[in-house]
């Protein structure tokens, strides 16, 4: 049983989901050094301390490879308007959340 734990399915997908994307696979299991705040400390286990921190240092980060517009289009990062395709509806052009228009992203004016 998955949830055999008491966390829920969505933290467990993404633990897993963090240690298949792990460039170092033997740090996934190092043990957490104490440095977090202490009223998380105190509401999780040692366990979901440790698979946070490895999580958190082992995710790759979100970066774009470049910031070149055209060079993103041509990726299929943004569309020809600027919107991000996959993730928040954000533009990339005018960094809010519509194009130089004023429309969103499902062209509607906001």
């Amino acid at each position: 049983m998955a949830n055999s734990h008491g966390l829920k399915s969505s933290i467990v997908k993404k633990q897993a989901a963090a240690r298949k994307l792990a460039k170092n696979k033997k740090a996934t299991y190092q043990v957490y050094i104490w440095n977090e705040n202490p009223q998380t400390r105190k509401n999780m286990s040692f366990k979901e301390r440790t698979h946070y921190f490895e999580n958190k240092q082992n995710f790759p980060k979100k970066k774009l490879s470049n910031k070149n517009p055209t060079t993103l289009i041509e990726q299929g990062i943004i569309d020809e308007r600027g919107f991000f395709i996959k993730g928040k509806k954000k533009n990339f052009l005018t960094k809010t959340m519509v194009d130089t228009k004023g429309l969103d992203f499902y062209w509607m004016p906001r």
